[in-house]
């Protein structure tokens, strides 16, 4: 009898200077975003296995596509150097 594998771990990331603040994330996955304050974006970058769910459709309702979905075996995305 066949296993299932064990789920991926999700890794987010957020661009937060793509992000609007609009709140589409919260009210999604209440779990994963919160608002501190009234316009500083909160969240958990590696949010458990069964909020892979809410996560998905958090992203897809983000009007400024600034979530990232990626599995946790992947190398996390590099921020670009400044210019000095």
């Amino acid at each position: 009898m066949p296993t299932d594998p064990p789920p991926e771990e999700l890794r987010l990331v957020v661009d937060l200077n793509r992000c609007q603040s609009y709140g589409q994330c919260v009210y999604a996955a209440p779990t994963v975003f919160r608002f501190h304050g009234e316009e500083a974006l909160e969240y958990d970058y590696a949010p458990g296995p069964g909020t892979r769910r809410e996560v998905e459709r958090a992203a897809a309702a983000c009007p400024v596509q600034a979530i990232l979905l990626g599995r946790a075996t992947e190398p996390a995305p590099l921020a670009p150097e400044r210019a000095r």
